[in-house]
């Protein structure tokens, strides 16, 4: 006992082993979500996602090349421009990835998307548009929130000729294949069935 009155200056203090085996653990849910933490200032150059509804079966980047339907909505992030960007509800856009036909930024936030799924992607300009303006409606260096919603993909050829054709359209399809159909036929009508 005549430890336990002493001044604190002369009490030895020996490391217990529970003291000893503790383990400082950076707790997880302190690090911002990268879509919350997202900037709209130029330092910012990844894209933020937020998944509103998870799909489910064939996803986004399982492998290269997949043919995808998306529609989107897509709004300017905190501009001092109003712009119209109904020119950017798509209903439906077919795209096979990693061929540039899709903005960048969106193709990667839509990566490992599932069917059906609903996602929010910031999109910063060096993934965007960049620092020239889009069409009169998108000015430089915006950075762009998408709403996609992933509609269909595509797992084989015949699957892919069907989302190609509804993309081109039935009545299109039909009309272009009477015209080619005539254009080569065309020869032989008119002269009796033989061309000279």
């Amino acid at each position: 006992g005549a430890g336990a009155f002493a001044p604190a200056s002369s009490v030895h203090r020996y490391p217990t082993k529970m003291q000893s085996s503790l383990e400082v653990v950076e707790d997880e849910s302190t690090e911002a979500d990268p879509y919350d933490a997202y900037e709209t200032s130029f330092k910012q150059k990844k894209v933020a996602t937020r998944d509103l509804k998870v799909g489910s079966g064939y996803t986004v980047g399982e492998s290269e090349g997949q043919l995808l339907k998306i529609k989107y909505t897509a709004k300017l992030l905190d501009s001092k421009f109003t712009a119209n960007m109904k020119a950017f509800n798509v209903e439906g856009m077919v795209f096979k990835t990693g061929q540039q036909r899709c903005l960048p930024g969106l193709e990667e936030g839509i990566q490992g998307m599932k069917l059906g799924g609903v996602r929010k992607v910031r999109v910063p300009p060096n993934k965007g548009y960049g620092d020239q303006w889009y069409r009169g409606i998108v000015p430089p260096s915006s950075h762009l929130e998408f709403e996609a919603e992933l509609i269909d993909i595509a797992q084989n050829p015949a699957e892919e000729f069907k989302l190609k054709l509804e993309d081109f359209g039935y009545d299109r399809a039909a009309g272009a294949t009477l015209c080619l159909a005539y254009l080569a036929v065309s020869p032989f009508i008119g002269n009796g069935g033989f061309a000279n």
